[in-house]
């Protein structure tokens, strides 16, 4: 389908975010996000895993805190998901996320490894549970009933290279491709990288630095937030990758 995704999303009146992760959001599209919810139109996200696999900055958490890691990137995405002005928050696999009559079911972080720097691969140690391993149809029945029950103008997902390549980022990209075909929604990805054209329409959002800013510092498990530079906050990722959340995103429009 062609047609200027940024003018899809001006009509809409409610968005819904597909997103691997906690911090994803935020990274990869919170200046979107962000503008979005401030000119009023009603923002959901859904989230796939929790995070489990995910290491952490040394010293965010204190040393008697009892909270499984998952608990509190739990917390860190509540914050987050306020700072960006978003309407609501879901897990996949969680009703209203969730295919009728199933069971709930936890997607579990697949963890990654580094393939070549900037290029994520799959872990080897993912479990049946993890979101790469588990029935793809689970996750596409699960988001498809989340779809039904907020009824979207459009949903917002990755690209097909999935940001950095993340299989769980990937997947997601399947699952939400799936899922708006099957229940005919709208659908537009979120460009990868702010390279090659690819058919991608660029805005800026200078005016969300500081909600983007609140959002990712809200993450003190995952990343430092260093300095604002121009187009973007930089960022230190918790494995030391120096980073810029860009306060720029490229829109294309999918069937």
């Amino acid at each position: 389908m062609t047609g200027d995704p940024w003018q899809l999303l001006g009509r809409a009146r409610t968005v819904l975010a597909v997103h691997a992760h906690p911090d994803d959001e935020s990274l990869s599209s919170g200046a979107l996000l962000a503008e979005l919810s401030a000119a009023g139109t009603r923002v959901e996200l859904v989230t796939a895993t929790r995070g489990e696999e995910g290491e952490i900055v040394p010293g965010a958490v204190d040393p008697g805190d009892p909270r499984p890691l998952e608990e509190i990137r739990e917390a860190e995405i509540d914050a987050a998901s306020a700072a960006l002005g978003l309407a609501a928050r879901h897990w996949l696999g969680t009703a209203p996320a969730l295919a009728a009559d199933a069971a709930p079911r936890d997607y579990r972080d697949s963890g990654m490894q580094w393939v070549r720097p900037g290029l994520a691969g799959p872990s080897d140690g993912a479990g049946p549970d993890s979101f790469t391993r588990r029935p793809l149809e689970d996750a596409v029945a699960d988001l498809a009933a989340l779809i039904a029950q907020v009824r979207p103008d459009v949903v917002l997902g990755y690209d097909d290279e999935g940001t950095y390549g993340h299989p769980d980022h990937v997947r997601a990209h399947e699952v939400t491709a799936a899922a708006c075909a099957r229940t005919g929604t709208p659908r537009i990805e979120v460009a990868s990288s702010d390279g090659a054209d690819g058919g991608f329409v660029r805005r800026d959002h200078p005016e969300t630095r500081a909600a983007v800013r609140r959002a990712i510092g809200a993450y003190r498990t995952q990343l430092t937030v260093l300095e604002d530079v121009p187009g973007g906050i930089a960022i230190r990722h918790v494995g030391g990758q120096d980073d810029v959340v860009a306060l720029r995103t490229g829109l294309r429009r999918r069937e």
